[in-house]
């Protein structure tokens, strides 16, 4: 019989493969390794309703931020729904929504207060691990009977005060980072993809950030110090597998032009020349925060 020269399929390695080595013969980068512990199985709700505004979510972040400033807590959204709003294309599982540090406890405890708790129930934490994120260390709510979850983050994390005085509001009555203030938490925590995502949602030009932005000096290496601590802590202290963010000192000046400039090089050909201005834009579009749009 004439062989379809396909190699033969390999058997994956046995689960007890990893506890049964000897270590002692693994170079270090591997021998300390921590065992590998199964996450804990995800909650399904397949009875939920759908969420407000076809599934966005938005007036159930919006009773989310309500209640919070009620008990005196500033809140604005932030992560990926801040993204969204400044005109990325991204999906979102969770509503990220930022609360002052010194606030973050007294956050936690409302929602898990007995009061909340005919409404609100707290999830596992979101169980994968993300380069250069805590997300998975931080409390995480869903509303009950309906298919929303959020996520409370600090605004040290954000790198930005969460202050109503750097707000926007959006037609929807949502609190978002003001585009200044967002981008100049990216720029200083080196956050790349979530930079690009925002020049290209926005379509601004390498001007727009000397004027706007402190471009002056270098990106924040004491706040990147600050987390990689805490995500080797909540990694059980064990540095060689962290996803940890970048400590290189670069300048911020450099970092936005090289990301402005390459907007034109990140179209692909689903998104001509002749029709975008960025992957995310169309020539002439209205800037997306200016518009009435369900998602934020």
């Amino acid at each position: 019989m004439q062989q379809s020269g396909r190699d033969p399929p390999i058997d994956p390695p046995s689960p007890s493969l990893w506890k049964n080595i000897d270590r002692t013969k693994l170079p270090p980068l591997l021998r300390d390794l921590p065992d590998v512990m199964p996450h804990p199985p995800i909650p399904k709700f397949p009875n939920d309703s759908l969420a407000s505004f076809g599934g966005h979510g938005t007036l159930e972040a919006l009773q989310v931020t309500d209640m919070l400033e009620q008990e005196g807590i500033p809140a604005c959204m932030c992560g990926v729904s801040a993204l969204i709003y400044y005109g990325a294309r991204r999906l979102r599982e969770d509503w990220e929504i930022c609360v002052p540090d010194v606030n973050f406890k007294q956050a936690e405890n409302l929602f898990k207060s007995a009061s909340c708790s005919a409404e609100y129930i707290q999830m596992p934490s979101w169980p994968y691990h993300q380069v250069g994120s805590l997300q998975h260390t931080y409390p995480r709510f869903k509303k009950k009977g309906i298919a929303f979850k959020f996520v409370l983050i600090p605004d040290w994390d954000a790198h930005f005060e969460c202050d109503a005085s750097n707000f926007q509001i959006s037609s929807n009555g949502l609190s978002y980072p003001r585009l200044d203030v967002l981008l100049q938490s990216l720029i200083d925590t080196q956050d790349k993809l979530a930079l690009i995502d925002l020049i290209d949602g926005t379509d601004l030009s390498e001007q727009w950030g000397h004027d706007h932005l402190c471009l002056d000096g270098t990106t924040d290496l004491e706040w990147a110090k600050k987390k990689n601590k805490q995500i080797v802590e909540a990694n059980g202290g064990n540095a060689y597998t962290a996803l940890a963010v970048s400590t290189q000192n670069i300048s911020r000046k450099d970092l936005w032009d090289s990301l402005v400039r390459k907007k034109g090089a990140r179209r692909g050909w689903k998104t001509p020349d002749t029709l975008f201005s960025t992957q995310y834009r169309l020539h002439g579009s209205p800037d997306p925060w200016t518009q009435d749009r369900q998602c934020s």
